[in-house]
């Protein structure tokens, strides 16, 4: 995916006619705690090795956009009362200038870090191609558009210029709801222990009296004759 390929999917976005509401799931997610994010971590997107502290906050920045773009593309038909898609462009308007310099950030950080215009641009192409890839998710999709939305909709109270701070408290949340989780309204606890297995009598014929009795002195209770 290119980078004017990313900047279609984004006007697919906002261009977008309304969708037809389908019915709403009744799902309770689970609470995703706050935690600090200073730079992307292992396993959870590229890191930006060698890359400042000025170039990690626009890591961040990019990766939270991304994450509320595959939000509105992915939750918007099942989800809608979720506003995912609103929430989303609400964020390229209020914070087009952050989002442009973050952008500007990493496409200098690659310039800086790889020899060639052409080379640059390319792994440019591929690091937003998996900054957004990474959130595509079909089994976690509730807790994801659910937290997609709620993180969406408490953006639209950060101030201009916030936005670097906000991600570097919220975006831990988006990337841990792609983990999952079940329902927590109608949680149904895991029972580990075993069920005792009673055993029956034998029913070889000479356990047997005529009356139907079990025949205890020729056959024991657990089946051994």
């Amino acid at each position: 995916m290119t980078s004017m390929q990313t900047l279609f999917l984004t006007a697919a976005v906002l261009v977008q006619s309304p969708m037809p509401a389908f019915g709403e799931v009744f799902y309770k997610p689970p609470q995703i705690a706050e935690r600090s994010m200073t730079a992307l971590e292992p396993g959870l997107g590229d890191a930006l090795p060698g890359a400042t502290a000025v170039e990690q906050r626009a890591g961040l920045v990019w990766s939270l956009r991304q994450g509320l773009l595959l939000g509105a593309l992915q939750c918007h038909a099942h989800y809608p009362t979720l506003l995912v898609t609103s929430n989303y462009n609400a964020l390229l308007s209020n914070h087009a200038q952050e989002l442009a310099g973050a952008y500007k950030t990493i496409s200098g950080y690659f310039r800086r870090t790889v020899k060639g215009a052409a080379a640059s641009q390319k792994a440019l192409d591929s690091y937003i191609t998996r900054a957004t890839s990474l959130y595509s998710t079909v089994q976690s999709q509730p807790s994801f558009c659910y937290t997609a939305g709620w993180v969406g909709r408490k953006a639209l109270y950060v101030p201009q210029g916030g936005l670097s701070q906000f991600a570097t408290v919220h975006l831990g949340q988006l990337r841990d709801s792609l983990k999952g989780g079940r329902d927590q309204q109608f949680s149904i606890p895991i029972v580990h222990n075993e069920v005792p297995v009673t055993n029956l009598p034998s029913l070889d014929k000479r356990c047997w009296l005529r009356n139907g009795t079990f025949n205890a002195r020729k056959c024991s209770a657990s089946g051994a004759g």
